[in-house]
């Protein structure tokens, strides 16, 4: 059961949402489908949070550049939109609107990786999306393993 999990968190990491269906022909059992697609997603958000904090840290900026490519990656990163105005005001009605939506549904579709990295890189907030995101894996994405398992494969 173990390595049925592991094999399942795998395949969450690699397609996202979209291995819901195809984790039912590794084990039927809805709770095992269940608990390795949480397993795959809070790995690739994990993953991302910590490649994404790490990028933009002051420390790491510092670091890198003393290159020269590097000196040109902290260039685009440091060229902040705040100055175009339906930039931000896009930005803001993200954060207060759609982002709780959007950090809900990301398990499912386009899949936690992809989500996690358009937060990080759309400059959205990112606390908001952390706490939601999490709800979204463990009941949202629970919600669509049962219904599957319970249309279709009961």
């Amino acid at each position: 059961m173990f390595a049925n999990i592991i094999a399942i968190a795998v395949l969450c990491i690699t397609i996202g949402g979209a291995s819901i269906p195809l984790s039912f022909q590794i084990n039927s059992n809805p709770v095992v489908v269940w608990v390795g697609n949480a397993l795959g997603s809070l790995i690739s958000a994990a993953v991302v949070i910590y490649i994404g904090n790490r990028i933009t840290d002051k420390k790491f900026e510092d670091k890198i550049s003393k290159r020269r490519l590097g000196k040109k990656v902290v260039t685009v990163f440091a060229q902040d939109q705040s100055d175009n105005k339906k930039v931000k005001k896009a930005q803001i009605i993200i954060d207060k609107h759609g982002l709780r939506l959007f950090a809900l549904v990301c398990p499912i579709f386009p899949g936690v990786l992809i989500s996690t990295a358009a937060v990080y890189l759309l400059g959205l907030d990112r606390q908001t999306y952390k706490k939601w995101m999490f709800l979204g894996v463990f009941f949202v994405s629970g919600f669509y393993v049962l219904s599957y398992w319970w249309v279709f494969i009961r």
